[in-house]
């Protein structure tokens, strides 16, 4: 009988499929949520939390399926676990898998891309830039500080400005649209020539630079815009003009960004993501007069969330079904 019992829960192990659930202390609930989710007697998962790699999991070798919220997986980790056959990021950034890697082994891989996330950047772009010409910070300041209105009007308008976007993703599509009826001139700069449209003129990025009141990077970060906008790059832009970055910390020189030339050659800077996050605390950009600094959360509204959530489960569920997901890569694209 207790040898029928082994055999019985050698069945039932071979037939449970094995996920590790791994990300950084910051997204402990949203994982939590994740695991208790997706919990049935099919499957055996392992929650981690602040692993540096995932061969650093317990049982890491029999791993069928990767859930990772910003632990990065290369080709070594996955050779590590032959039996791995598919990798999730909640996220819509995936900086650290390597995802040809995957490709190359045959393990499927997936991302977060939902509308929600592509249209939270956007508003948020539209909300930086907005409350750079209006100078919120400054008004808000002087209120506080018990200063009546004088002097010359500090705010400007967005109509009649030129904003340079830097990129033609979800991103940048999703901000071209609400920039649809502001009465802009939007100058797009791409890597590749992308189809004629009246919404924008397309132009290379030194007269983008020249030329833009408003300048917004929205690209993911690669060794091509690893610091794209470097200190001479950042002097090369019209006088005055507004720096946004929602991307990634590392695609603008922030070293640079605290320059006093730099500083007192651009307006106000608008910036949800650092080189290293959380932000410092001795970081100069700190103490940029004007600056609009947020913790990488600017877009992380409730709507994002769910939309990526409902997502991640959505991947999961087919992935252990052994169907294909929802939102994954298709391998050379």
């Amino acid at each position: 009988m207790q040898v029928g019992l082994n055999l019985l829960a050698n069945e039932m192990s071979m037939n449970t499929t094995k996920l590790l659930v791994a990300g950084a202390p910051n997204g402990r609930a949203f994982l939590e949520k994740l695991v208790s989710t997706i919990k049935s007697d099919k499957i055996h998962v392992d929650l981690q939390i602040g692993l540096d790699t995932p061969a650093e999991a317990p049982g890491w070798s029999e791993t069928q399926i990767l859930v990772s919220f910003g632990v990065p997986c290369g080709g070594a980790e996955m050779d590590a676990a032959p039996g791995l056959r598919a990798i999730i990021t909640p996220s819509l950034g995936y900086e650290g898998i390597d995802v040809d890697a995957a490709h190359h082994r045959g393990i499927a891989f997936a991302n977060g891309r939902v509308a929600e996330n592509f249209e939270s950047v956007a508003e948020a772009a539209m909300l930086f830039m907005l409350t750079s010409l209006y100078a919120v910070r400054d008004a808000e300041e002087r209120l506080r500080r018990g200063e009546t209105r004088t002097g010359p009007p500090r705010a400007r308008m967005l109509k009649g400005k030129t904003v340079g976007i830097i990129g033609h993703g979800n991103i940048a599509r999703a901000l071209i649209e609400r920039l649809s009826g502001w009465n802009t001139r939007i100058l797009l700069n791409n890597r590749s020539k992308v189809a004629p449209s009246s919404a924008f003129e397309q132009c290379d990025l030194d007269t983008l630079l020249a030329e833009s009141d408003v300048v917004l990077p929205l690209l993911p970060l690669t060794p091509d815009t690893d610091n794209l906008l470097s200190r001479s790059r950042l002097l090369a832009m019209k006088p005055g003009a507004i720096l946004i970055n929602l991307s990634r910390g590392a695609i603008v020189d922030e070293t640079a960004l605290a320059d006093p030339e730099v500083v007192a050659h651009l307006g106000p800077i608008a910036l949800d993501v650092f080189v290293t996050e959380p932000l410092p605390a001795a970081s100069p950009l700190r103490d940029l007069p004007g600056a609009i600094l947020t913790n990488h959360e600017i877009s992380h509204t409730q709507e994002n969330l769910g939309a990526l959530f409902a997502m991640a489960v959505a991947n999961i569920q087919a992935a252990i079904a052994g169907t294909p997901m929802p939102t994954a890569l298709v391998p050379g694209r």
